[in-house]
């Protein structure tokens, strides 16, 4: 077939079909736009909390399992310590440590008799050492609340009282929080954004917590149980088998007939989840997997809509916007009209999580390696290919 063979398309026929897709597009993004303006008008934080009485006759154990955090350990215990609400115990469980964080945590003790530090030196086969340090530190708990953190946390010293409180508000046996996590990182600013948008797409806030027909979700830089129901359910040895411990947590609770619930921390409670790149995106297949069920097909879909949504759609509104100025003044401002409505939603998004408005230019390369983070999540299931975490290595089983 010479140049001549080549099938005439009429530009008219191309301006028309991008012009479908360029109003498909401006349509996505006022739709996610006034999403987020009903999320931002709505959503529920730990700040109310504030606005409750002080929680009467009660007590909370904060458990925090514990693997060389020397780096973050000092301003954790120190933030626990500075709580307004006064009825704690603390216990930290160094799993296997072998850095300076006892001796951290040993000048913490003998300033606060609250604070009790356990020393565990083994993990029984079949448990995540992240598990097996928590279910040791739950069996010292006294509390009729029982906390589960994380080392690189920071809690403001109102954060406890307040998630006491809108707990029992709530009726939750149940109730986890969204962390605000810092973003100090060029690969957090770029692609934390976009990685975290498409976890809550998954998860929003109002179908966790609405009351009918829930989509039960926890976090686990922050679980804070009733003991009651900690206690029913079998702790942490009725997740012990699984990936990550806190979403599994949230089905079981709400299959016992208790109550979850999800609040955004709002800046009450600080958290750095990944210290490397390679390590964020180990965590980020991991909880992928996790929130779709360990689907494979749903993982893929995932990754596809997010090229659509990232870069598909953008690049066919500019080439609207090229066309268009050549041939056509309804093309060239409707495109127009889609890139304004793009750039204007990913700019929120970027502001939401808290990274600087200018890393949004890069959110192409966010959405391609979100993609490729689900992409890589499907291979894994499909193939059985092992993940570590927590100290030992799961081959999962892929879910329909």
């Amino acid at each position: 077939m010479d140049d001549n063979d080549v099938p005439y398309v009429p530009m008219e026929l191309v301006s028309n079909i991008i012009g479908v897709v360029v109003v498909i597009s401006l349509c996505l993004w006022l739709g996610v736009a006034y999403r987020l303006w009903v999320i931002a008008r709505t959503k529920p934080t730990v700040r109310e909390g504030l606005s409750l009485s002080e929680p009467e006759s009660t007590s909370v154990s904060v458990i925090i399992p514990v693997h060389n955090e020397e780096r973050v350990i000092h301003v954790c215990a120190s933030s626990l310590r500075n709580q307004s609400f006064k009825e704690l115990q603390i216990i930290f469980v160094l799993d296997r440590c072998n850095d300076g964080t006892l001796e951290i945590l040993k000048k913490h003790a003998k300033e606060d008799d609250r604070i009790c530090i356990i020393e565990n030196d083994s993990c029984p086969e079949g448990w995540a050492g992240k598990c097996n340090a928590a279910k040791i530190g739950a069996s010292k708990a006294t509390g009729k609340w029982m906390l589960f953190t994380d080392a690189d946390t920071i809690f403001d010293k109102e954060l406890i009282k307040c998630a006491v409180a809108s707990a029992i508000k709530r009726k939750a046996a149940l109730l986890s929080l969204l962390s605000t996590l810092t973003i100090t990182k060029n690969f957090e600013r770029i692609i934390q954004p976009i990685a975290s948008t498409f976890l809550v797409r998954q998860f929003p806030v109002d179908r966790i917590n609405r009351e009918q027909r829930p989509r039960p979700f926890a976090n686990g830089q922050f679980l804070l149980f009733t003991n009651e129901m900690y206690t029913s359910i079998g702790g942490h040895v009725a997740v012990k088998e699984e990936l990550l411990e806190d979403i599994a947590f949230a089905r079981i609770v709400h299959q016992a007939g208790g109550r979850v619930q999800v609040l955004f921390a709002d800046g009450l409670l600080q958290c750095s989840m990944y210290s490397t790149f390679e390590a964020f995106k180990q965590g980020w297949k991991r909880i992928y997997i996790e929130a779709s069920s360990r689907n494979v097909n749903r993982l893929f879909r995932s990754g596809v809509l997010v090229l659509i949504v990232s870069l598909f759609l953008p690049a066919v509104s500019i080439a609207g916007v090229v066309i268009g100025n050549a041939n056509s003044p309804t093309l060239l401002w409707a495109s127009a009209a889609s890139l304004v409505a793009t750039a204007f939603v990913i700019g929120w998004i970027y502001f939401i999580n808290k990274a600087p408005i200018i890393f949004a230019i890069f959110a192409p390369i966010g959405g391609f390696v979100v993609a490729k983070l689900f992409f890589d999540s499907a291979s894994i299931l499909k193939n059985g290919t092992p993940i570590s975490w927590g100290g030992r290595e799961y081959i999962l089983e892929p879910k329909t």
